[in-house]
């Protein structure tokens, strides 16, 4: 299994988990500010149902990542990004819903971290649409952006532009999400090696070095194709030299 399934179901089972001491257990404590806060500010918070509130929104959160896992094992495209989109909505409106409940100065900071937080989750989600450009040297090629990285001719042992890719890639540190995986990928009979795949369409193109791999296409496929034959032709002229 996949090491984001692991990280998954472990968020899954500790919001079922507060969402259980908070609506069950009535454990007010674990919730942020509520310790800090006065006996009377306390049962402000209760009587306006700030807590509850907080209970069922970890209780929504888990339910949504729940369906998204079970949705990506049965192969559903995007299942996954989908979940986080609509944990990522239910969060924030459920958090601006619940910043009406508590004290004028707790609102402040509330709305403050939603905000930064809503922030972060842009960024984070335009990370996989930073582009990679592919770069042919003389005696080289790089691919610029994230993860990228340059590669001598002299360590690649074959180039091909293939219509199909092994079934069995596991992520061990990159991104994959909406359809782009970029990053270091292991494959069982290949090893451990660089995607950075922007489709799920083919042609891909796959270079073999001496201890790895890299593989790498475009949204277009012509485009994809074009780059092929320029770092095919490099590689040639550099091994007829």
């Amino acid at each position: 299994m996949e090491y984001i399934y692991v990280i998954q179901t472990f968020l899954i089972l500790l919001f079922f988990l507060f969402s259980y001491l908070i609506l069950i257990r009535k454990n007010y404590y674990i919730i942020s500010g509520f310790h800090s806060s006065t006996p009377e500010e306390q049962r402000k918070m209760i009587k306006a149902g700030y807590p509850h509130a907080v209970g069922k929104m970890m209780l929504h959160i888990a339910i949504i990542l729940t369906i998204g896992v079970l949705l990506q094992l049965l192969h559903v495209p995007y299942a996954m990004e989908g979940s986080y989109v609509v944990m990522l909505i239910v969060l924030f409106v459920e958090s601006f819903w619940m910043s009406k409940k508590v004290k004028k100065k707790s609102r402040k900071i509330n709305k403050t971290i939603l905000l930064l937080s809503l922030m972060l989750t842009i960024a984070i989600f335009a990370i996989p649409f930073v582009p990679n450009t592919l770069e042919i040297n003389e005696n080289s090629f790089e691919i610029t952006g994230l993860y990228g990285e340059t590669w001598p001719f002299s360590d690649i042992e074959h180039i091909s532009l293939q219509d199909e890719l092994p079934e069995m890639m596991v992520r061990t540190n990159g991104i994959s999400l909406f359809g782009k995986r970029i990053g270091n990928y292991r494959i069982e009979e290949w090893g451990t090696g660089k995607l950075f795949l922007r489709s799920n369409e083919a042609p891909f193109i796959v270079i073999h070095t001496q201890d790895s791999f890299v593989i790498m296409n475009t949204e277009q496929s012509d485009k994809t194709a074009d780059h092929y034959q320029q770092l095919e032709q490099a590689y040639q002229q550099y091994n007829n030299h």
